[in-house]
């Protein structure tokens, strides 16, 4: 009997231990904070959206799992409902889709917040309320995503081609906290031509580029050393059809990264 009862506990110690380890490899992989006209909700609307990614060899159930939009508050955190806990589980190495929408009402993937498109954050909590991941975030570009690449990894890009509940792509723009300072472009929207102001502390190199949506480059409107100081230049975009665009400007110090639209 005392045999029998070793081996049933070493195998619920290995149980749970198995799930402690597929909670701790969920990630937030990647998010659309406005959503304007990219990526339709099952509803029929264009919510915000996030994307949780299960690096780890089991399948994890969500429910009772939290998430919320404030890292501090405890009263924000949401609890993902176990009323359809196939609708909530993720499956080994692969991805689960929540609309961020405040239609928990409606879906036991609506989460009962919205995303604001000016920064702020997300949090992901285990049953226990213990942190499994979170992203405190700047800006964000209308349509663009803003995901990890590799999945799971360290480092964050804007994504021209999002890709909810699929692996991150690598045609995407890096932007970096120490980047120059860099205007939005004026006037915009714009038809032919517009213009970008940027500000330098020291002398450095400049490089500013146009993207297409597919993250193409269609445009070098700056490559060369800049003195300090303000700064700027005019893109010509007359023989660009319309549609949106990224503008980014790179320095040794790092970069940013803007959105325009062209309209004709």
């Amino acid at each position: 009997m005392k045999k029998s009862y070793t081996f049933i506990l070493a195998l619920a110690i290995m149980f749970f231990a198995g799930i402690q380890s597929a909670s701790a490899q969920l990630y937030i992989n990647e998010f659309m904070a406005s959503n304007d006209s990219a990526f339709a909700g099952p509803q029929g609307d264009y919510p915000d959206w996030i994307e949780i990614y299960n690096a780890g060899d089991d399948a994890v159930d969500l429910s009772g799992y939290y998430m919320a939009d404030d890292l501090t508050d405890p009263d924000a955190m949401y609890a993902i409902p176990s009323t359809y806990p196939d609708s909530v589980t993720v499956p080994a190495h692969g991805y689960i889709l929540f609309y961020a929408n405040k239609g928990q009402e409606s879906s036991v993937l609506n989460l009962n917040f919205k995303l604001s498109g000016g920064g702020e954050q997300v949090g992901l909590w285990n049953p226990d309320q213990e942190v499994l991941d979170s992203i405190t975030y700047g800006d964000q570009t209308t349509d663009i995503s803003y995901g990890r690449y590799p999945d799971g990894s360290a480092d964050w890009e804007f994504m021209p081609t999002y890709t909810p509940g699929a692996t991150n792509v690598a045609n995407s723009i890096i932007e970096n906290d120490e980047a120059p300072l860099m205007s939005q472009n004026m006037p915009n929207p714009f038809s032919t031509s517009t213009t970008i102001r940027f500000n330098l502390a020291t002398s450095q190199k400049v490089t500013i580029n146009v993207y297409d949506v597919t993250g193409s480059l269609v445009a070098v409107l700056a490559n060369g050393v800049y003195a300090a100081g303000e700064h700027k230049v005019v893109w010509n975009a007359e023989n660009l059809p319309s549609g949106y665009y990224l503008y980014s400007i790179e320095t040794p110090a790092g970069r940013s990264v803007k959105k325009a639209s062209v309209v004709k």
